[in-house]
C-alpha cells in the first residue's frame, strides 16, 4: 500500500511539473528531460509513469479540463440561491475562469496544448468545458429575453470566449497593454467576488464596455454602468 501511495504521489508530481512546462515552454519545447527535472526525478521514472511527451500533454489537459468545468459549475451555482440570471452566471464564471488562468498553471497549460495540438489532434480543443458552459449560459439568456432584439446567443459565446482566450493569452504577453492602459479598479474583499489581479480587473473593465450592447436595456446587468440616454 504504501508503494502504491508513494508511486501515485510521484504521478502527481510529474503530472504539475509538466504543466508547469508546458505552461512557460508550450508542447514543443517541452521534453520529457526538462519535466524530469522540473519534477526532481530521473528520466527513467518519468517513462514509468508516462511513456511519452504525447501521454503528459493528454493527462495534463484532461487535469485542466477538470479544474475548468469545477471552476465555471461551482461559480454557477454561487448564485443559484440569489436568483441569479444567465446573465449574472455569465459574468461570474467567467471572472472565476480568469482568476483560474491567473492562480493555476495546469489550467493554462491546458489552454496552451489545446492551441498549439489542435491541428495535429481536433481532440485537444473539442468539448472544452468552460466553452461548453458559455454557449449554455447564452442560450439560456436568450430564453430569458435578457439579450437585445437581434443578438444571436452563438454570437455572444463565441464574442465571449475570444474575450476569455484574448485575457488569458495576454497574461503570456510581456509587452502586452500598460497600467496606464487598464486603469486599476477599487480593490474588493476577497470574500465577495474579488477582483484578485489585473487580468480579472481587464475583464471587468471589458464586460462593462460590452454588457450594454448585449443586454436588452430592461434587463439585468451586472456590474455595468446605466445605458447612455
Amino acid at each position: 500500500m504504501a508503494i502504491q501511495q508513494r508511486a501515485e504521489r510521484t504521478r502527481q508530481e510529474i503530472l504539475s511539473a509538466a504543466a508547469r512546462v508546458f505552461d512557460r515552454h508550450g508542447y514543443e519545447r517541452a521534453s520529457l528531460a526538462r519535466i524530469a527535472g522540473e519534477a526532481r526525478v530521473t528520466t527513467g521514472a518519468l517513462v514509468f509513469h508516462f511513456a511519452t511527451k504525447a501521454e503528459l500533454a493528454t493527462a495534463v489537459h484532461g487535469r485542466a479540463h477538470a479544474a475548468t468545468r469545477i471552476t465555471v459549475e461551482s461559480a454557477c451555482l454561487s448564485t443559484e440561491g440569489v436568483g441569479g440570471t444567465a446573465i449574472d452566471k455569465l459574468v461570474i464564471a467567467t471572472h472565476a475562469l480568469i482568476r483560474l488562468f491567473e492562480t493555476d498553471p495546469t489550467a493554462r497549460a491546458g489552454e496552451r496544448l489545446a492551441r498549439e495540438l489542435q491541428l495535429a489532434d481536433p481532440g485537444f480543443s473539442r468539448d472544452c468545458p468552460w466553452r461548453r458552459e458559455v454557449a449554455r449560459l447564452a442560450r439560456y439568456a436568450e430564453a430569458e429575453k435578457a439579450l437585445r432584439p437581434g443578438v444571436d446567443a452563438t454570437a455572444v459565446a463565441a464574442l465571449i470566449g475570444y474575450v476569455i482566450t484574448g485575457v488569458e493569452l495576454e497574461m503570456r504577453c510581456p509587452n502586452g497593454p500598460s497600467d496606464e492602459c487598464w486603469p486599476s479598479e477599487d480593490p474588493r474583499s476577497a470574500d465577495t467576488g474579488a477582483l484578485h489581479g489585473p487580468a480579472e480587473q481587464r475583464l471587468d473593465r471589458i464586460w462593462k464596455l460590452i454588457l450594454p450592447g448585449l443586454v436588452h436595456p430592461a434587463g439585468r446587468r451586472p456590474g455595468a454602468p446605466a445605458s447612455p440616454a
